[in-house]
Parts: structure tokens; C-alpha cells; sequence
């Protein structure tokens, strides 16, 4: 899948490692911005940004996302914490904005949602090549 491992298996190192590609998406919606003078349009970054910084954070995320896919873990990760601090940006907020309104406010969700869509595309795909590698007699009676 192109994951960084490190030798102790550390996904945590994982998911640091998607911290360059995601800034660099960031860092291409500041620059579109300024040449194309949409700064002062926020709903137009908003857009910008899931379409440039959310599929950088996506890379291989159906495994070092597991670990933040639990409930209470959604600010945990450090692409959460960049992407938050890219929409506080654009919103124009303090930092001591709570992430959440944050977030309502935006219209977005945190990327643990994305993350857990994925995985759960990803298993879903390993489920039907294993069905399909079944012989026809099992398939009948899985169905």
C-alpha cells in the first residue's frame, strides 16, 4: 500500500510520515488562493480544501487510521491537528477556537470519518476477492 513502517511497527510514525504531503496540499490552496485572489472567500477555500489537503490525508490510511477511528480519539492524530489549524486559518478564528464548532461551522467532518469510510471500503474489497476465490459450491451456501 506505500506505507512507511518503522522497526518497531509504529503506526503513529505513519501517519507523521503524511504529514509532508498533507501540508504541501495546504500549502498549494494558499498559493491557488492568493493567485487566483480567493483568500477573501472562505466557502471557495473550504472547497479547495477537500479537494486538494483531504485526499493527501488518505494515503494508505485504511491502516495507520485504525488507531484513530475510535470514538474520543478524533483530535488525537496530527493530520487532525493541521487540518484544524488550516480551517482556523481560513475561518480567520483564534486558536483556542474549539475544534468542534470549528468543524460545524466549516460543514466538515474530521478526517477520522474519511479514514473509516476507507477502511471499511478496503475490508469490503478483501471480503469479495476472497468470495470470489471460493468454489461455486461454497459461494451458494454463503449466500
Amino acid at each position: 500500500m506505500g506505507m512507511v513502517f518503522t522497526k518497531t511497527h509504529n503506526m503513529a510514525a505513519a501517519a507523521e510520515h503524511m504529514l509532508t504531503p498533507f501540508m504541501a496540499g495546504c500549502r498549494r490552496i494558499r498559493q491557488f488562493a492568493t493567485e487566483h485572489r480567493l483568500t477573501g472567500r472562505p466557502h471557495c477555500m473550504l472547497w479547495l480544501a477537500k479537494g486538494y489537503a483531504l485526499p493527501a490525508s488518505m494515503y494508505a490510511s485504511q491502516i495507520w487510521g485504525t488507531r484513530y477511528i475510535k470514538q474520543g480519539a478524533e483530535m488525537d492524530c496530527p493530520l487532525q491537528t493541521v487540518h484544524m489549524c488550516l480551517l482556523k486559518g481560513i475561518l480567520g478564528v483564534k486558536r483556542t477556537t474549539p475544534n468542534w464548532s470549528v468543524l460545524r461551522e466549516c460543514g466538515q467532518e474530521p478526517l477520522q470519518f474519511f479514514w473509516y469510510r476507507a477502511a471499511v471500503r478496503f475490508y469490503n474489497s478483501l471480503l469479495a476477492v476472497i468470495v470470489a476465490r471460493l468454489p461455486r459450491s461454497s459461494r451458494l451456501t454463503l449466500r
